[in-house]
């Protein structure tokens, strides 16, 4: 599910809203997928295939008469096709593939691309390293916040973590913008609860959200 024009709209103004409150300086992105994962398709292909072959052999178990007209080739056919389908299934639904994904792999590359758009967006160059990106991977549904040292230095990393357990049951059902929101309001909730005024230097980072698709 892409990122609508109005949903843009939206975290745009948000993003605004944000910055008018705390004086910080925000990124918002939204990437399809932050890696392509080659090794999803051959594990919903193993899965695909291993049930296939679980099947041929408990027909032919549970009915041994029709099991002489069964010819090898045509069980081999079963089972790559059923491995194929559950390739392609794996390829095209998400939620389907997702079911292959490494979490630890997955943690690294969304964090990997998050440090990509952070150094791309030169988002270290304010005056007074205010800059914050949030990033949301929507087939991951993973969501990284990296603040410069402006930030960092008054936000512990629980605290970042439970920002984003706060937008992560919005992910679930596929509302980014309630997500934004959330993760928006609970840091500007923390840095005005730490004081945290930073001298305004205008507006310092490019706006508008940066909405990528991602691997292929």
């Amino acid at each position: 599910m892409r990122l609508s024009v109005e949903e843009q709209q939206q975290i745009n103004e948000l993003a605004h809203q944000f910055e008018a409150t705390t004086g910080a300086q925000i990124v918002a992105a939204v990437i399809g997928k932050a890696d392509d994962y080659p090794d999803i398709p051959w594990k919903a292909f193993a899965l695909g295939a291993a049930l296939a072959a679980l099947g041929v052999v408990l027909d032919e178990f549970i009915r041994p008469d029709w099991a002489s007209i069964h010819t090898p080739l045509r069980d081999v056919a079963i089972i790559l096709a059923a491995g194929v389908i559950c390739t392609l299934i794996a390829t095209v639904v998400p939620a389907f593939g997702r079911l292959f994904l490494n979490r630890e792999r997955a943690n690294t590359e969304v964090r990997q691309y998050a440090q990509g758009i952070f150094l791309q967006r030169e988002i270290f160059r304010t005056a007074e390293r205010i800059g914050i990106l949030i990033m949301v991977c929507r087939f991951e549904r993973k969501v990284v916040i990296l603040p410069d040292t402006g930030i960092s230095r008054h936000i512990t990393s629980a605290e970042l973590d439970a920002v984003i357990r706060a937008m992560t049951p919005h992910l679930a059902q596929m509302r980014t913008v309630d997500a934004f929101r959330a993760g928006l309001n609970a840091i500007a909730a923390l840095l005005d609860k730490k004081s945290v005024r930073p001298q305004a230097h205008g507006n310092e980072l490019a706006d508008g959200t940066v909405v990528e698709e991602g691997a292929a």
